[in-house]
């Protein structure tokens, strides 16, 4: 809390959006494999901004967010729009953008990003769902063990980048393998590992993918779009005993010094407005002490995505 009683936050998982700047195809017309992620997205905004931002996050004191890339159809051209944006506003802001490990032009594309100094990060879609096609994001089901791809992921140890590769929960076993081979990247694991199945089994397989993972000491995870897990509807059905046994499970595998919340904005407000959100990752970390508490909502963000001072922690 800061001294005038507001939740102080550090936003590990933020999307800023302009349409007049970027082109989304997903948002000029409609994409039946983002929809089959959120289901109506009608009422995303098209332009959502820092002002926009804040004015949801209402009494919170955003102390720093972490921007995340929003499959713009030029991704660089992206990139370099919340890099000119990160210079100007008054929040402390670090970029995490699109990689293509396959790609020809991937070292050409790192060097750009590099030119931004407030690029600490690239994530991929990796995402791939045997049983339904429109829950697959990558393009193939085996790039985490191709070795082509793997050599690709390697040269992020010269630019000193954070990685995440987005995967669902049964995938967590090759990722693992690809954690263990690049030791000296620092990997996030976005969406709590991203479990597909959220009833008894699906807990059990997710804890036993996911605790290995844990294991590893470049290994960071974040606690975001739950809404993509548990429903559209998690706030409004009262949801929350139910996803606190895998928040809690989270906190127990990596411990509150390498867990961070994000608030997957503005997607999770077609679920849940900025305060039930965080109400709920209040009472996901009750149990945690003040100093642990610190480190989810704040402290860890602003450390592992270098963050720009200052961030008023």
């Amino acid at each position: 809390m800061s001294s005038a009683g507001k939740l102080r936050v550090v936003d590990a998982h933020v999307h800023l959006i302009d349409h007049t700047e970027n082109h989304y195809e997903f948002l000029e017309h409609v994409d039946p494999t983002f929809e089959a992620l959120i289901g109506d997205y009608s009422a995303l905004p098209r332009r959502y901004l820092l002002d926009d931002y804040l004015r949801d996050a209402g009494d919170l004191e955003v102390a720093g967010l972490v921007w995340h890339e929003m499959l713009s159809s030029d991704p660089l051209r992206e990139v370099q729009w919340a890099q000119k944006m990160a210079e100007r506003v008054r929040v402390p802001m670090s970029i995490v953008g699109l990689a293509d490990f396959l790609s020809p032009e991937l070292e050409a594309r790192l060097d750009a990003y590099s030119g931004c100094t407030h690029v600490v990060g690239v994530r991929e879609h990796l995402g791939w769902d045997e049983t339904n096609p429109l829950r697959r994001f990558a393009k193939r089901p085996d790039l985490l063990a191709d070795p082509q791809w793997q050599r690709g992921l390697a040269t992020l140890k010269k630019y000193g980048l954070r990685c995440s590769l987005e995967v669902f929960a049964h995938q967590l076993p090759d990722l693992h393998t690809v954690i263990q081979k690049n030791p000296e990247t620092g990997f996030t694991i976005a969406v709590m590992g991203w479990p597909t199945q959220v009833d008894a089994a699906g807990f059990a397989q997710w804890k036993k993918n996911l605790t290995p993972l844990s294991q590893c000491d470049n290994a960071r995870i974040t606690v975001s779009a739950i809404e993509c897990m548990f429903g559209m509807d998690w706030e409004t059905r009262g949801k929350r005993e139910q996803i606190t046994p895998w928040v809690r499970t989270v906190f127990e595998l990596f411990g509150p010094e390498r867990t961070m919340f994000g608030s997957h904005r503005p997607i999770s407000g077609l679920a849940a407005n900025f305060e039930a959100l965080y109400a709920a990752y209040e009472w996901f970390s009750a149990e945690l002490s003040e100093s642990e508490q610190h480190s989810v909502f704040r402290g860890n963000a602003a450390e592992w995505f270098r963050m720009p001072a200052p961030t008023l922690l």
